[in-house]
């Protein structure tokens, strides 16, 4: 059984830039290429296309293999027709951020395209796809297959869009709640029972992990302790076979922003 593992930083844009520059140099140091998770369009109040130098800093990364996936396009919840049940479920799972979870395939692909469009303005194609907290309708799932993406994930699976799901459950924390700490020991013993097991998995890492020590240090223990078990590191591209996923296409170069 293959022994992946994948780091993936979340919540990648302007607004969290210096968190996002802090996390990546703790990831390279560790010798591990990630897949970074963008968010495209207007987050607490900046967004992509605003952002030359952000653009640039990105291109920079990618130059040092780090993979650019389509995070969303807004990262805010936007609600549609659905049942009281899957939106509270959403709410408590997403926190205020789970943009597909009630979108019709209309309105997903509507907020798809312009996340795709702002990525390529800033230099890069979107092979992949993230939903903010994992958390899609099947709608969106639709809208993906009809434009042309190449993979997403789930809580539990890594999924390309025509092809077979990977059971590969992903461990993150929990910043700026009242369980960050509980949350860290957990996923700190789930990564080592994955390890035990030789099984895959992946570590989300989000900008506000980096202000308290506790979660940092569950990320970089289970990092470690992944490579010293002798697990490879890789970015979802190069997982389903879609290499140099987010690689500069035919937009404008990145040093004209």
């Amino acid at each position: 059984m293959s022994r992946d593992f994948v780091v993936s930083l979340h919540d990648v844009s302007p607004a969290t830039a210096e968190a996002s520059r802090r996390w990546l140099s703790i990831i390279e140091s560790l010798g591990i290429r990630a897949s970074l998770l963008v968010v495209p369009g207007p987050w607490r109040g900046r967004d992509i296309a605003t952002s030359g130098a952000f653009c640039d800093w990105l291109y920079q990364a990618s130059l040092r293999g780090h993979e650019i996936v389509q995070h969303g396009w807004c990262h805010a919840v936007v609600r549609g027709d659905v049942s009281q049940r899957r939106r509270a479920l959403g709410d408590l799972v997403g926190r205020g951020c789970q943009e597909f979870w009630e979108l019709d395939e209309e309105t997903a692909r509507t907020h798809l395209v312009l996340g795709r469009e702002a990525l390529r303005q800033c230099g890069f194609r979107a092979d992949g796809f993230v939903a903010p907290a994992w958390l899609m309708s099947g709608g969106t799932m639709a809208a993906l297959s009809s434009l042309g993406y190449r993979w997403t994930t789930t809580h539990l699976r890594v999924v390309p869009v025509a092809g077979r799901s990977r059971w590969m459950p992903v461990l993150s924390q929990r910043p700026g709640s009242g369980v960050s700490s509980v949350v860290a020991r957990l996923t700190g013993f789930a990564a080592g029972m994955l390890i035990s097991l030789r099984r895959p998995f992946r570590i989300a890492v989000h900008p506000d992990d980096i202000r308290e020590a506790e979660l940092r240090h569950a990320i970089v223990g289970m990092c470690r302790s992944a490579a010293s078990a002798g697990y490879t590191a890789r970015t979802y591209g190069e997982l389903v076979g879609v290499p140099v996923s987010g690689r500069r296409g035919e937009a404008r170069a990145v040093e004209e922003l």
